[in-house]
């Protein structure tokens, strides 16, 4: 067809081919512009009735005005009767070409969500679902700009009811509801639920529900719950993390009923992006990495007091500790010899062992023995963690969780979790013997207390594991009971060659991000299953490796070969805690919660301090709606090991989660109770103190989390508070130490300059800060020129500097587009009330305050201290307060 003319349309180019037909790329004769020509399969109008339903679907759609929907302009017949669509052409790329790039920072992601949102809100406002939503019918322009194709044109595919390249396409039976692909009655809910399957693709560059062949896409969507992708990815925010989750909830009941609500979370996330770092610690959520640990009875206050004297105590104590020591070696040398080093070593050991395994040198920096050092260092500390049930004061921190924090030294350790004790080491290898050195550490003094060295031949490498352990035990002057040495045994093998094979493979699993470590896991865990058949601790190794591999992948065969190596593995021992605990994951993934608490149950009958299981019932009952039980799951834990501060954290977040801040700020003050140096704990109870509304304690916390670890995130979240509380010189000081770490963000600009502008002296710093803010603004503008949000800030800015013609020329432009966002509504008032234009200003901010825009968010604005004293405005809020 390329040359034709058809009508009064020359085909220039083919775009691209699909199930409901082809589309080209079109030169408009009379108008002299591109357009897009989408030619019908003709089995989507093989009668007349088909015809006219699909041109009532195409009215309906041509008539959604908005700046994030394909315009179509006119719908037409060729000579031999194929019917076309005559769309708006978009230069750009595909939302599909986007994730398959595989390079979209969070942020940009948000950006593209809100905007796709709007789109689909605006069709759902008019009575219109879409009914394929999917990438391939998202377009991102060459600005930047969303564009959704194809309203209108599912409704006529679905109804060829076959899965087939004729009709539904194999790309669109992914992101169908449930609803939808059961046959079932569907209504906006079924959007958003594809709308929530795409964010997750977005997001995670992975399908949430894949499948090699139909059938197999079909029992994911119905029966398979997708892993968080907080879970896999650090930095990844967890607010939006359960926005997506709620959206593709199978039960249509528990998604967002709403498209503005969805758009809502997602605006507020995407608002938010300033006051997060790369770490993803914000308001929102407190940050992940905490560690909780032990209750304390203080009242707040004192409990600052005493922790910011702690650092002046440290170095006295210190000093005296130095003192002491010397006095006790003068002693010693006067003396017939009667104190023996075992002793001085014993009384150096705290009573109370808080434990941490850093990672393994590799002398040498041999790649092959990488694996085998951090494998060692797993199994070690999964080996010390069962003594734990044995040894009432001892806990040890997971090796997850020193990977997840990338702790690399003892104090490091000391400042995340508050040990006490840390066990650094190397491993060496020569042609036919092994050595691994061990260090015990203090960390809060950086002394070695004790080291030990094992030698053993590579043939022995099982016994290796074991003496390990013993020598460990022993510099912790812990005694290991007999039952302790039988439970070590579990699930292990006296065969030559498996334990290095699972060493290796425990190794590689510990880079599971990475495609290419779990498929060496997986083959190095088969290769000690060759060796030994019985390997119990293989098969779960590799049950957990083929969970990794179904996580990236969403195919079902790889959790059904996890399911049958964890069952295999709980077969050969059943007393392999770790077996079940993996189980009960499994059965988390498949959707199925009352199996998966049996499960992590067992789990605990074996090893009541394993803490994965407590998180893992805990979440099953989550999955079942039963939070009392997942509360006291938490609670448990504590009660189990009430030193460990796991167990505080987990029920911090969830009392988070639950909005009931009070419980979630008590443990909260765990961590800085055991964990002073540790800047997350006072962040995140400062977090928790913002959303009580407790703001001077919040500058408190975040003051002192800046003491520890200056942060991006935590002076510019202080310098607002400053600004709330009318603090401008510190706010003024607070944003220009944030724009010290990042200065790339014109809304802290923006900020310092309205900080400034409140002083005569500052006046000439409150111009170049807002000229910064334009500068920043008008790039972010070539990207997507006709935002509300930024065009409305960037008004405000140009009031700044005194360009009052061009503030109001943007705020013209403004009232033009769909405003959906109350704060954008409250923002166009502010402006118009700065620049002197009351009436507008009391319009819009009255349009804010009927759509929900709370009161106490203006209390901190004072440069609207005029209009509060305005009889019109004060007539206004008590209608306002009246209608509540």
């Amino acid at each position: 067809m390329i040359g034709q003319t058809i009508s009064h349309y020359k085909i220039l180019d083919e775009l691209g081919e699909g199930g409901m037909g082809v589309v080209y790329q079109a030169e408009d004769l009379v108008l002299k512009r591109k357009v897009a020509l989408k030619f019908l399969s003709k089995d989507l109008t093989r009668n007349e009735e088909s015809r006219k339903r699909f041109i009532q679907e195409a009215r309906a759609a041509s008539a959604l005005d908005h700046t994030n929907i394909c315009s179509i302009y006119e719908i037409d017949e060729s000579p031999d009767g194929q019917m076309f669509i005559s769309m708006a052409y978009y230069p750009g790329v595909t939302l599909r070409q986007i994730i398959e790039n595989n390079q979209l920072r969070v942020e940009q992601g948000l950006e593209y969500a809100v905007q796709i949102t709007q789109g689909i809100k605006r069709a759902h406002d008019s009575g219109i679902i879409h009914r394929d939503i999917k990438p391939e019918n998202v377009i991102v322009t060459d600005q930047d700009e969303i564009k959704i194709l194809d309203f209108g044109l599912a409704k006529l595919t679905g109804e060829t009811g076959q899965f087939t390249k004729a009709g539904t396409t194999m790309g669109t039976l992914s992101y169908m509801s449930p609803e939808q692909i059961t046959g079932e009655v569907i209504d906006h809910r079924s959007d958003i639920f594809s709308l929530g399957a795409m964010f997750y693709e977005l997001f995670s560059g992975r399908h949430p529900f894949k499948g090699e062949y139909q059938l197999a896409i079909i029992y994911a969507i119905t029966s398979v719950e997708p892993p968080p992708i907080s879970g896999e990815k650090e930095s990844f925010p967890e607010d939006l993390d359960y926005i997506i989750r709620k959206s593709i909830h199978k039960d249509p009941e528990e998604r967002y009923q709403q498209t503005v609500d969805l758009l809502a979370d997602l605006s507020a996330i995407h608002k938010n992006m300033d006051l997060q770092e790369a770490s993803g610690a914000s308001f929102l959520l407190p940050s992940r990495e905490s560690s909780i640990i032990r209750p304390v009875e203080k009242e707040p206050d004192k409990q600052i007091s005493i922790e910011f004297s702690l650092r002046k105590f440290k170095y006295a104590a210190a000093f005296f500790a130095i003192i002491c020591m010397a006095i006790l070696f003068l002693w010693l040398s006067k003396t017939d010899g009667n104190m023996s080093p075992e002793a001085i070593h014993a009384n150096t050991i705290p009573a109370e062992k808080h434990l941490a395994i850093l990672s393994f040198s590799n002398i040498g920096d041999d790649p092959d023995n990488q694996a085998f050092c951090d494998g060692l260092v797993e199994t070690l500390t999964s080996n010390l963690s069962q003594l734990e049930k044995y040894q009432g004061t001892l806990w040890v921190v997971p090796a997850s969780e020193i990977r997840k924090n990338k702790i690399a030294s003892a104090k490091e350790a000391l400042e995340t979790f508050g040990i006490n004790l840390a066990i650094s080491g190397s491993v060496q290898r020569f042609s036919e013997r092994v050595r691994l050195t061990l260090n015990l550490i203090d960390p809060e003094k950086q002394l070695a207390l004790d080291s030990e060295v094992i030698d053993e031949k590579v043939e022995n490498l099982s016994v290796l594991q074991d003496e390990a352990v013993i020598k460990v035990a022993k510099m912790l002057n812990l005694e290991i009971m007999p039952q302790a040495r039988e439970a070590l045994k579990t699930g292990g093998t006296i065969v030559p060659g498996a334990y290095e094979f699972y060493l290796q493979g425990r190794g590689y699993l510990q880079g599971y991000d990475k495609e290419e470590n779990i498929d060496a896991a997986i083959t190095l865990f088969k290769r000690a299953l060759e060796a030994d058949r019985n390997y119990a601790l293989a098969y779960a190794g590799l049950g957990e490796a083929y969970l990794k591999k179904y996580g990236g992948s969403q195919e079902k065969q790889w959790i059904e070969l996890a399911l049958n190596n964890c069952s295999k593995a709980v077969e050969l021992d059943d007393q392999l805690s770790e077996g079940h605990v993996t189980l009960g994951l499994i059965h988390l993934q498949k959707g199925d919660p009352q199996q998966s608490m049996e499960e992590f149950q067992r789990a605990l009958e074996l090893d009541p301090f394993n803490a994965n299981a407590y998180r893992g019932l805990a979440r099953s009952y989550l999955k079942r709606g039963e939070l009392k039980d997942a509360e006291k799951t938490y609670q448990k834990a504590i009660e189990i090991k009430p030193n460990y501060w796991g167990g505080y954290y987990d029920l911090g977040i969830f009392y988070t989660r639950q909005g009931e801040y009070e419980d979630a700020a008590r443990q909260f003050r765990h961590v800085i109770e055991l964990a002073p140096l540790n800047a997350k704990g006072y962040r995140n109870l400062g977090s928790v103190y913002f959303y009580l509304d407790r703001r001077a304690e919040a500058i408190l916390m975040f003051e002192k989390a800046l003491e520890i670890s200056p942060s991006y995130s935590v002076y510019s979240n202080l310098a607002t508070l400053y600004f709330y509380q009318g603090d401008y010189k510190d706010a003024a000081r607070m944003y220009e130490k944030a724009l010290e770490i990042n200065g790339k963000d014109y809304r802290v600009w923006g900020y310092l300059a309205l900080a400034n502008r409140w002083f005569p002296e500052k006046k000439e710093d409150a111009i170049d800060a807002y000229q910064h803010a334009i500068a920043l603004i008008e790039e972010k503008l070539k990207i997507n020129p006709n935002n509300p949000t930024i065009l409305a800030t960037l008004a405000g800015y140009y009031e700044g500097i005194g360009e009052d013609q061009k503030a109001l020329s943007i705020l013209q432009k403004v009232e033009t587009m769909v405003v959906d966002d109350v704060k954008d509504q409250f923002l166009i008032g502010q402006n118009y009330e700065l620049l002197g234009k009351r009436e507008k200003a009391l319009k819009w901010i009255e349009n804010a305050f009927a759509q929900g825009y709370a009161l106490k968010d203006m209390e901190h604005i004072p440069e609207l201290d005029g209009l509060r004293a305005d009889s019109r405005f004060q007539e206004l809020i008590k209608n306002v307060e009246n209608d509540k």
